[in-house]
């Protein structure tokens, strides 16, 4: 599966459109204010949390806030660009050799989402705070899934190549391992439940 793929599917069942493009343009002269705060909330919880914590090495936040601010930068603007979602997809492999679980990028876009409502909330009436924070929680859904996509099709892909294995190979492999551990959690699938994919 490639990134434009897994870009559609997520774009379909998000519901994300370029509607949501435009009414974050509209409002990011408002929105952007609001960077600093993020980029403050954010590291602070994950300085402050000693296995993401763990992560970091001495002396990068500044950097890390850099980027984390450049990247809301782009997405309150609109900016999504076939670029902007290549990047997101490399986020995943950046993870693997950061050792980024994805509990914890979904775990801290929950938390960016739940402080951008917040600021809309205050910030705009609302029914304008529903459209804003709806259209930024489905660009970030977006993003996530990329994200955790690109963390498990790269993982994948390093695998297949130290192993030396072909992918369906490999996957015909996890096939029966998968069944084998859902049998041991007692969960029973029929034989039209269980379709292995050669993707």
């Amino acid at each position: 599966m490639n990134i434009e793929k897994v870009l559609q599917d997520l774009m379909v069942l998000t519901g994300f459109s370029e509607e949501d493009g435009r009414v974050l343009r509209e409002t990011a002269h408002v929105t952007s204010q609001w960077a600093e705060e993020f980029a403050q909330a954010f590291y602070d919880l994950l300085f402050s949390y000693e296995p993401t914590a763990r992560v970091f090495q001495e002396g990068e936040r500044p950097a890390r806030e850099a980027s984390l601010k450049e990247w809301y930068d782009g997405v309150i603007h609109g900016n999504f660009t076939p670029e902007f979602w290549q990047q997101q997809w490399v986020v995943g492999l950046i993870h693997i050799a950061r050792r980024v679980t994805n509990p914890y990028m979904l775990g801290m876009t929950s938390r960016v989402q739940q402080l951008f409502l917040h600021k809309c909330l205050e910030a705009f009436p609302p029914q304008q705070a529903e459209a804003v924070y709806g259209a930024f929680k489905r660009a970030t859904d977006v993003v996530a899934g990329l994200v955790t996509e690109g963390y498990f099709q790269n993982y994948m892909l390093a695998m297949e190549r130290v192993a030396g294995f072909r992918k369906k190979l490999i996957i015909r492999m996890l096939d029966m391992e998968i069944k084998r551990m859902l049998d041991e959690a007692g969960v029973q699938l029929s034989i039209s439940d269980w379709t292995a994919s050669d993707t």
